[in-house]
């Protein structure tokens, strides 16, 4: 099994795996890090969701199915965030917290990311239809984009932290992997092999994020939320 991983991919696990270690022994139990485990409880949850999902027969509408399950995985991602980084710092929630207080938070945080989401995963679907990407360039390039995309500012401000990215894109395997591996092999066959399908995805979908986020920034202005 190991021979059918790409090499560069499994670089990338050591990679993914020594930027966990070293955020673990640097930082310790933080939120940052106990959110990490709950997405990385999250992903293999979805992953086990796509293995019983996954089948021959041809969903009625994968299109639904991979933007739905797609949401659906962000929105508890975005579950996961709200301990330690949510959309807007005073949503967090925090100990002894009422639980109406939180349920509150929670809901306010999707109010304004969810509709983002569907606009992502409705770019990603265009994208996996009109180019053929392979499962790995799509597990680490996709991933990499919505990190790149989500952290552009942090990224900007401290390029160092590109070093640390693959912590980030766990976030990102835990929505985006298993609604592909449900829909992957339902996709169009006569999709392009383009040598610019790598730029355009990663391209795509920051400046999807960067609309997206401009929107509901001005918008949680607007409606008086502060950060």
């Amino acid at each position: 099994m190991i021979r059918l991983i790409p090499v560069p991919f499994l670089l990338y696990l050591f990679w993914s795996a020594c930027t966990l270690l070293l955020t673990f022994y640097m930082k310790g139990w933080d939120v940052d890090n106990i959110t990490h485990i709950l997405l990385l409880c999250l992903l293999s949850v979805t992953l086990m969701w796509a293995l019983k999902t996954r089948s021959a027969q041809r969903p009625k509408n994968p299109r639904l199915l991979f933007v739905g399950a797609g949401v659906l995985f962000a929105a508890l991602a975005e579950g996961c965030y709200m301990i330690s980084q949510p959309f807007l710092l005073s949503l967090t929630i925090r100990s002894g917290m009422p639980i109406m207080q939180m349920i509150r938070n929670y809901s306010i945080d999707l109010m304004f990311t969810l509709p983002v989401y569907v606009f992502i995963f409705s770019v990603i679907w265009r994208l996996i239809n009109r180019y053929r990407y392979g499962r790995w360039e799509y597990i680490f390039v996709f991933a990499l984009a919505q990190a790149l995309g989500d952290g552009n500012q942090t990224f900007l401000h401290a390029p160092t932290l590109l070093l640390f990215i693959p912590y980030v894109m766990i976030n990102y395997h835990a929505i985006n992997l298993a609604p592909y591996l449900v829909i992957e092999r339902h996709l169009p066959q006569n999709r392009s092999d383009s040598h610019w399908k790598l730029p355009l995805a990663v391209l795509s979908i920051v400046l999807t994020y960067l609309v997206g986020g401009a929107i509901i920034v001005g918008l949680s202005r607007v409606l008086g939320f502060s950060n």
